[in-house]
């Protein structure tokens, strides 16, 4: 009886040593699953309609025979690369997306310029203030979007409080055109944006060895020496994931250009929402 204990219980080892190198994948599965059917199928089956021919409209539908009329804006189950030579050799839609890549890099930038001190900041204050901080950098994200535009449009209008603070302090006697333009949709954007930077850079810095730190300082390094041979070569990996983060936001940038800026800086995604909804 004893013998076959032992094997028993050895054979269950066995089995699970070599189903150890699959554990992860099983507890990665869920996540799989759900990202294979409904992000990664759905954009294959995007990437194969447009290959469809057009029917010469703007909009989104399947449907109908080629050289039918009506039953949608695309001919399902043919083949053609016309969609993409119309677009890359059109001088309106080459500039949208040449405006897109640079409103999402400008986003970036600032973002990035603002978020990492904060983070920092967070990272090294006390634990009563550090609550407090990220308190405040969440509270954006705890108002619906729209009424932090509209906000925004509040606070930057001609008679908002932004201008007349700039008319107090003598930089301007009038009001200085700040809604409806770049500076605006840039400001709402990196507000919608920022504190998944910040949280993610500062999830960074608390995850480092805090010993590293207080060897450099005990080896005689000042505090910003420290920063920038410890602390921030360690942080990289983390701040670039904070970075596509913020450049993939930046990039499906739509309510912002669209609320608080102008006819000339809107993106592809408020092009072709406002196409689409007049169709």
């Amino acid at each position: 009886m004893t013998v076959v204990e032992t094997d028993l219980g050895g054979y269950q080892k066995t089995v699970v040593d070599r189903l150890a190198p699959y554990a992860k994948y099983l507890l990665l599965s869920p996540m799989i699953l759900l990202m294979l059917g409904f992000f990664v199928i759905p954009l294959l089956w995007l990437l194969r309609i447009s290959f469809y021919e057009s029917r010469g409209a703007s909009g989104f539908g399947i449907g109908g025979a080629a050289g039918q009329e009506g039953g949608g804006f695309y001919v399902e189950g043919t083949w053609t690369l016309d969609n993409y030579v119309r677009f890359f050799t059109d001088d309106y839609f080459m500039s949208v997306m040449m405006f897109t890549i640079g409103f999402a890099l400008l986003v970036t930038l600032v973002t990035m310029i603002l978020a990492y001190p904060m983070a920092y900041y967070i990272y090294r204050a006390p634990p009563k203030l550090k609550t407090a901080l990220i308190l405040i950098v969440i509270l954006p994200k705890l108002s619906n979007m729209l009424v932090l535009v509209y906000g925004l449009q509040m606070l930057l209008a001609n008679n908002g409080l932004v201008n007349e603070l700039i008319m107090l302090v003598g930089v301007s006697d009038e009001p200085i055109k700040l809604v409806y333009t770049l500076f605006s949709a840039t400001v709402s954007k990196v507000l919608l944006v920022i504190p998944y930077t910040i949280l993610v850079i500062t999830a960074t810095l608390h995850t480092l060895d805090p010993s590293l730190r207080e060897a450099s300082r005990g080896l005689g390094a000042s505090p910003f020496k420290t920063f920038w041979l410890v602390t921030f070569p360690l942080s990289v990996p983390g701040t670039l994931i904070a970075l596509l983060i913020t450049i993939v936001w930046a990039l499906g940038a739509f309510v912002s250009p669209s609320l608080l800026g102008n006819p000339e800086t809107q993106t592809l995604r408020s092009r072709f929402r406002s196409r689409r909804s007049r169709t």
